[in-house]
């Protein structure tokens, strides 16, 4: 017994990790659906350039840096996706053991445990691993750069190797989501009021950060990737990460994340400057621009470190000997959070057995089964092609949106696509919608559902010969 009391804390928690792997495997879904556009674009680029096989990839513009983390798998996983979601789950857990020294150093050793441990069994954390989306690269940019800036004002030195390492991380960042410029503008605004008295040092950071974010996003031209604003979606994503199972929105649980998140954000400003702090919270501010799962994540991390350090503070005031009755509000938030995620990941397992997908997804499954009964050349223009091309295994080109109300020119740009897919309730596709609808005796409507339509257009001369 003594030996075992004896083992270091860092190799249980190891351990445990090692566990927690197999539940995260197991509640993976093993198939083409359900990915992240932004990063079905990287692996299909890099799966592309792996395989050296020309494909419509190289007309959805650049993709974000994630490509580039993506892109040792092509030494021996090309084309295997579970190698990427395996990749994504390592770098979450190697977020959560910074997340947890971070915490352990600002805030206190019951909130790093308590915070950590909430994080990594969230339903959103495993459902962002899964779809290998921005949320956990988010997390990850923002403690790595905590860390890196920490290391880089500690050297002497006034550009080290950590200077660049940290303008890659932020330029990955901002590449993925309007979150992420938020996070490089806190770190730029650290920079400025507390340059660790080297003025060459702090222009520098600051200069740098500019010259490769302007880069990455006149590049992407933004974030095309990106969804529209939904911010009730995505506060009630916070606590219970996917909503299939939902018949519609809970607007309840969006309520209380939004009153979570106003509290912890309030507690983190009153508590100190931290940078990591307001990386997040400058994340958010700014990344409310399109609110998606992805911001989602930053908010998490906000309400369970922020949120249970000002309980735990709270708590402490009470004037009692007794040790429960001086972390009972803590206990009871700990297990009613343990208790709804445990709901949420119990949900995720069974949408995947039950082989049930999100309705964009549903809409590019039956595509699927549609292009699969040809053997013929098809082409698809897709609102989301990049899953549409990793699902059908055929070229989809992003979709073209009409600049004016003029149908025979939208269809004239449209020649040599057969099928068309997009969300019709999208408010960017209004006049695709009207266009669409004049031209309804010549365009043959496939399917109607909830996550969009499958349109046939009309065969081009050249289809029409063959």
């Amino acid at each position: 017994m003594n030996r075992i009391l004896q083992i270091p804390p860092r190799w249980v928690g190891l351990a445990a990790l090692c566990l927690l792997s197999l539940v995260y495997l197991a509640l993976f879904h093993y198939n083409r659906f359900g990915i992240d556009e932004g990063a079905a674009h990287g692996l299909l680029l890099d799966w592309t350039i792996g395989s050296e096989k020309i494909s419509a990839v190289a007309t959805f513009g650049f993709p974000d840096l994630r490509a580039l983390l993506f892109a040792p798998l092509n030494f021996n996983w090309v084309g295997d996706l579970t190698a990427a979601k395996v990749l994504t789950m390592y770098l979450t857990f190697a977020t959560a053991l910074m997340l947890y020294r971070w915490a352990e150093k600002t805030l206190d050793d019951e909130t790093a445990l308590f915070a950590t441990g909430l994080w990594l069994v969230a339903p959103l954390t495993i459902a962002q691993t899964d779809s290998i989306g921005t949320g956990n690269y988010l997390a990850f940019c923002a403690i790595a750069s905590y860390w890196l800036d920490q290391y880089l004002r500690a050297s002497t030195r006034t550009i080290s190797g950590y200077y660049f390492i940290i303008v890659m991380v932020m330029a990955l960042a901002v590449s993925m989501h309007p979150a992420g410029l938020g996070m490089a503008l806190a770190m730029a605004w650290s920079w400025w009021r507390h340059g660790g008295g080297n003025a060459r040092r702090r222009y520098a950071m600051i200069g740098g950060l500019g010259v490769f974010i302007s880069f990455v996003l006149f590049s992407r031209m933004g974030w095309p990737e990106v969804e529209t604003f939904q911010p009730m979606r995505a506060l009630a994503g916070i606590l219970i990460g996917d909503l299939s199972y939902f018949k519609s929105l809970p607007i309840g649980f969006a309520l209380v994340s939004a009153v979570l998140l106003l509290l912890s954000a309030i507690a983190a400003v009153k508590r100190s400057r931290d940078v990591f702090s307001m990386m997040l919270i400058t994340g958010l501010v700014v990344g409310l621009i399109a609110p998606d799962h992805g911001w989602a994540q930053l908010a998490l991390l906000l309400i369970l470190y922020e949120g249970i350090k000002a309980l735990i503070t709270l708590n402490s005031r009470v004037n009692v000997t007794s040790v429960m009755a001086r972390r009972g509000l803590v206990a009871v938030a700990v297990f009613a959070l343990s208790f709804l995620f445990m709901i949420g990941d119990k949900e995720h397992f069974l949408l995947k057995e039950h082989h049930r997908l999100q309705p964009t997804d549903q809409v590019i499954s039956d595509l699927a089964r549609l292009t699969s009964a040809t053997s013929k050349p098809i082409y698809v223009a897709s609102q989301w092609p990049a899953r549409t091309m990793l699902a059908t295994r055929r070229d989809a080109f992003p979709i073209l949106r009409p600049v004016k109300d003029d149908p025979e020119a939208y269809l004239k740009r449209m020649q040599g696509i057969t099928y068309m897919v997009f969300d019709q309730y999208d408010n960017r596709n209004k006049l695709l919608r009207r266009v669409v609808a004049e031209l309804s005796d010549r365009i043959q409507t496939i399917a109607i559902l909830k996550g969009g339509v499958i349109l046939q257009l009309p065969p081009s001369k050249k289809q029409q010969k063959r």
